[in-house]
């Protein structure tokens, strides 16, 4: 069944009871109900403005009638919606690689129209620089899929995030600010303007193209290390081992050459320290990306990055960096250098910034957000944009959230669906420079 965000708003909250109780009346009433889509669209037509409100995820009558039971149920005792205090919109976290998972993307591109249509000219410039069908990789059986290896994978994370951005902004939803993980900072770059897309393709496919090389050379593995323990360990391993990143104050993760993280994995057991190998990656941030430097900075020579539309904060750094700051040799010291999650998701709360939403196919960076926050002695929204076997509902209920904080959502970008793309969903895809697909020929199918 398909999922649909339901939303209703009242300029008190005794009216927003009322307007509960309502719907709820006349659902139970049963009779001259439309399409669930259609009611949930009519429902949150003209909410704009209003300050009460209230949001739920519902995919059939029964389960809308529940859900307004529980929050007419709630009452009073419903605490007010918060609105976003920075005004202009969350920031967008992009992942790196660990969101990945068999049939990812496929609800949304079964539904989604905007999804559809920004995935699909990703794929056209994939399949240019890099061989392969996105679309095919997403929809192949587990045992013949390619995105098991690192140059399938990546460009195909970066053009599912790609979608993803375009999604939220056909509800407009833009971010206030971004950040990426280690390879999601080339889809940050793309989201704030500082890349085209043209230039978050080349990054994503000639790099990951250039890290087969190392592949089964050297190991990462993740620690409940505080960043402090796990340099202090780096330091003593006389250069076999290193920080790869930062995530929040109490997990990193180590990379280096296979022996000795082995070695310090069962060290770290016998003192009941947690650390683990990844698998199925590369030893990136380490020594071993050293010798892709020179043919790295070839690849990229015809980046040509721009200002940014919104700010950068930079794993690399810790801090913003200029959009034109994100050229070929930036890149290398992604590649490179330890990812400063940690540190950066400190620098934006001291900004301001109290709502993030994760670019990814399934939340794997809100549990180090949220250890960061606390840390800090800070309070924040924390949304995913998809989740495995529910990405509509997962991406539904963020939207929702949004709105109930505030965010006044472009409501007829949910409209039930009509043929093709409306003039609205043209009118994205425009705006970040993707193509309209070409209109089916006269009896194709």
């Amino acid at each position: 069944m398909t999922s649909h965000l339901f939303a209703v708003a009242a300029a008190t909250e005794d009216d927003l009871l009322a307007a509960i109780r309502g719907h709820a009346d006349r659902i139970r009433g049963g009779r001259n109900l439309p399409p669930l889509d259609r009611y949930c669209h009519d429902a949150a037509t003209g909410t704009a403005g209003l300050p009460h409100r209230a949001t739920l995820v519902a995919d059939s009558y029964d389960s809308l009638a529940a859900g307004l039971a529980e929050l007419t149920a709630a009452g009073a005792d419903r605490p007010a919606a918060q609105p976003l205090r920075r005004g202009s919109g969350p920031v967008f976290v992009f992942a790196g690689q660990g969101a990945q998972w068999d049939g990812m993307g496929l609800e949304l591109l079964a539904t989604e129209p905007v999804f559809r249509a920004a995935l699909m000219r990703c794929e056209e410039r994939v399949r240019t620089l890099a061989g392969f069908s996105v679309t095919e990789q997403l929809r192949a059986d587990p045992a013949t899929s390619r995105l098991g290896e690192i140059d399938v994978l990546q460009p195909t994370m970066v053009s599912l995030q790609v979608a993803l951005v375009a999604l939220w902004r056909s509800w407009h939803v833009e971010p206030a600010a971004v950040v990426g993980h280690s390879m999601g900072e080339i889809s940050a770059g793309y989201a704030a303007g500082a890349l085209t897309l043209d230039d978050a393709l080349l990054i994503a496919c000639r790099r990951s193209s250039l890290l087969r090389r190392i592949t089964g050379r050297g190991a990462l593995a993740t620690t409940e290390l505080s960043p402090e323990a796990a340099h202090a360990l780096a330091d003593a391993s006389g250069g076999r081992i290193c920080v790869a990143g930062e995530n929040s104050p109490r997990s990193t993760v180590l990379a280096g050459d296979t022996g000795s993280l082995t070695a310090l994995i069962e060290d770290l057991d016998r003192r009941d320290v947690y650390c683990r190998m990844v698998r199925g990656t590369v030893a990136s941030h380490s020594h071993y990306v050293d010798e892709l430097r020179d043919d790295l900075a070839a690849a990229l020579r015809p980046l040509r990055p721009v200002a940014s539309r919104v700010p950068v904060y930079s794993t690399v750094t810790g801090a913003p960096v200029p959009g034109t700051a994100l050229g070929p040799a930036y890149w290398m010291r992604n590649l490179r250098e330890p990812v400063r999650f940690a540190a950066t998701v400190t620098r934006l709360a001291e900004d301001g910034h109290d709502v993030f939403v994760e670019i990814s196919t399934h939340p794997v960076l809100i549990s180090s957000l949220r250890q960061t926050l606390e840390s800090a002695g800070r309070t924040a929204e924390l949304l995913p944009s998809g989740r495995r076997r529910a990405e509509r509902r997962a991406v539904l209920s963020s939207l929702g959230t949004l709105y109930a904080c505030g965010h006044d959502v472009h409501w007829p970008a949910l409209a039930p669906p009509a043929p093709g793309l409306t003039a609205y969903q043209d009118a994205v895809l425009d705006a970040v420079r993707l193509p309209r697909p070409a209109p089916a020929r006269a009896g194709s199918r």
